[in-house]
């Protein structure tokens, strides 16, 4: 008899959303996000900044276009996750983390520090 499955993780979760997504953009996320998954979606959040600020520094060349769109991807994934059900999530949660990381939240305070230091 098979064992009982255990509650789905972030990272199952997140695995199955991955295989859908083109290799390039996979493989782009994968290192982004495999030191966070513990935190949660939150931890995704901070990875979607991460990408974001690597991208911003980088060359425009297409390797800092794919960081780009893994960030933007990584971002959804973590509002898609804090309201899937199947990991405890709902409407009011990822609302609740969209607010949170928002402009008047990391989002903000990352945009702000740059404005207040000149750059």
């Amino acid at each position: 008899m098979p064992a009982e499955p255990g509650p789905l993780t972030l990272e199952a979760w997140l695995t199955r959303r991955i295989e859908e997504a083109p290799a390039a953009l996979a493989e782009a996320v994968w290192p982004l996000v495999r030191g966070r998954l513990t935190e949660g979606e939150e931890g995704l959040v901070h990875a979607a900044l991460d990408a974001l600020a690597i991208a911003a520094h980088g060359a425009p060349n297409r390797a800092e276009a794919v960081t780009l769109l893994a960030a933007d991807a990584i971002l959804t994934y973590a509002l898609e996750a804090a309201a899937d059900p199947a990991l405890g999530g709902s409407a009011a949660r990822a609302s609740r983390l969209a607010e949170w990381a928002g402009p008047r939240g990391l989002i903000g305070d990352r945009f702000n520090e740059k404005e207040t230091a000149g750059g």
